[in-house]
Formats: structure tokens, sequence, C-alpha cells
């Protein structure tokens, strides 16, 4: 959204917040939230605003409302994302954030610029601030994603070895998915949503932005989802990165594996869903996710897979 197509009344209230007219707004697109972000300028400051309602995006409005809570806690850590003020209005939530000078990282992860992120979510380990919920508050559905699968009679995409049998068993499924939530339940913060898209490259260190799905679990988490998404744009999985992340953070290749079978489950059940209104590529990115994580899981187990997913087979 432009921000002339916000209210009235809500643009004034901003301006009301930011002590004086606005006279710039430079907005920014893309992303998988409905509504208005930009950089918002008055002659004497500027902020990073970001808007949304419960007619525009009523889960993104939820998501609003869970980071304005989680940025409350945050704003005494040391990764404060810069948290400056939030309303509701009408129907209407309102975030502002300190604006920065950078870009979002390239989506195509060019090694040195995710080696340097990486080495930062390691430099900045912490524990998480009281009140974040554990990762299994959001997570549930990602652990418990296969056995959903398994009990919709709908569902008929089982992944599939190169002989077109079953590339798990189902229970084999649940219990890596089991495995993993026992092995990144934890007290350290993490960001839960890491993307290149979630990530500012500036001239100094990196900063890590929207944080929704703030809660505590094992820091391990963060990286290893950041890897998968590095792993759906790269032509090979960043087997190499992995490798490092787990010697960083003392982790089993199990556990990494067991992580990727979550992933592949949760992205195959979320891209299932019907398109949310505003996100006509939300569905597509997911599509990839899940192919991604199979592939990858099919790599690390010594298994070559033929998956019909979605009206079409794929050999991985």
């Amino acid at each position: 959204m432009e921000w002339d197509a916000l209210p009235g009344g809500l643009r004034r209230r901003v301006e009301e917040r930011l002590g004086s007219p606005v006279v710039r707004v430079d907005a920014i697109t893309g992303g998988f939230s409905a509504g208005f972000a930009g950089i918002v300028r008055t002659a004497g400051r500027s902020l990073f605003v970001k808007a949304t309602s419960e007619a525009v995006n009523s889960h993104g409005r939820g998501l609003y409302r869970q980071e304005w809570l989680a940025c409350e806690h945050l704003a005494r850590d040391a990764l404060d994302p810069g948290f400056a003020w939030a309303f509701d209005w009408d129907d209407w939530t309102v975030l502002a954030f300190r604006a920065v000078d950078g870009r979002i990282c390239s989506p195509e992860w060019p090694a040195g610029q995710l080696a340097e992120v990486l080495r930062h979510l390691a430099a900045h380990r912490t524990a998480a601030p009281t009140g974040l919920p554990p990762l299994d508050a959001y997570f549930g559905d990602a652990f418990a994603a296969w056995a959903a699968l398994d009990a919709d009679p709908s569902f008929d995409a089982w992944p599939t070895d190169d002989t077109g049998g079953a590339l798990l068993p189902v229970p084999e499924w649940v219990a890596l998915s089991e495995h993993a939530r026992g092995a990144f339940a934890g007290e350290e913060l993490l960001h839960a949503d890491l993307r290149a898209d979630n990530v500012l490259w500036t001239g100094g260190a990196p900063v890590v932005v929207d944080w929704a799905y703030a809660c505590r679990g094992a820091a391990v988490f963060d990286p290893l989802y950041l890897l998968l998404e590095v792993a759906c744009r790269w032509a090979a999985p960043p087997e190499e990165a992995l490798a490092g992340v787990l010697k960083e953070y003392g982790r089993s290749a199990e556990d990494a594996t067991a992580l990727l079978a979550v992933f592949a489950g949760w992205f195959t059940w979320m891209s299932r869903m019907p398109p949310p209104p505003g996100l006509p590529t939300l569905r597509a990115f997911q599509r990839g996710m899940a192919d991604a994580a199979l592939g990858w899981f099919a790599l690390r187990t010594g298994r070559t897979h033929g998956s019909r997913q979605h009206g079409r087979t794929t050999l991985t």
C-alpha cells in the first residue's frame, strides 16, 4: 500500500506521534505482509513505519500485535531492533522503528554475505528476555505437520523414493518431528523467521528485523532455518555452511536432519492452503521451501527420492 491509501485519521495519528508533519514517505515493497511499510520522514526525523488492518490482512495484523509485545521485551536486550512505538487505531495496528540505512540481504545469498550473517548470529547469542513464549508455542503446527498430513484423507503427495515406494513410513516422519521438538527447545532468544527479507545489510553489522515470532529455544534453530532458504535459492544445499553451524553451536548432524524433516512437512502442509488475500506468491514460496527441505533431507540420509507434489513429479 502507498501512504496516501491509509485512512486520513490514521495518517494524522502517525504525525502526532512523530511530532511534526510528514514531508516525505519512501514506501517499501516485498515480503509477505499485505499493508503499508515505508520510511516516514518529517523535517527533523525518520522512522520505519508499518501498518495493516483486519480488512487488509487479518493474519498480518495478529503478527504485528505479536511483534509489538515481543519488541517491548527486546527493548531491554542487546538485539533491540530499535522499536519506537506502536498503537491501535480503529481496526489498524501501526508499529514504528528506527530507520536503518541499509537494504535487505540478497535472496540469492552470496557466500560472503551469508558468512557474515552467520557470524553475526553466533556472536549475538543471548538468553531470551522474560516473557517470551517457547518455540513450540509458534511451531507446534510445524512439529505436528506430518501427523496432520497423515490424518488428512485428501493428502496424496507423500514423498517417494526412486522406486515409487515411500521415502519414509509415516511413523518415522513423526518420530523425526518429535526428535526436533525436543532438540530445539531451550532458553535462548530466537527470531524464528529468519530469511533474506528479514535481515538488513548495512555498512556495519547486519540488522535483524521483523520479530513477530520472537521466542525462546535453542539458538541454532535460527541459522538452520536461514540455511533452508539458502538451499532453496542455490543449486545445491549449503552443506559446508551447515557443518560450520553445527560445529559452532555444538549440535549433532541428526538434529539438523530431523529439523529438515520438520520443515519438509510444515511447508508442504502450509503450501496446500488457499492463498491468503493480497499475498498471491506465498504458497509458491512455501512449495519451494518444502521441495528444498525434502531434497536436502534425502541427500543427508543417502536417499534418492521422486516426490509427486502438487501435480508434478520431481526427482532429487
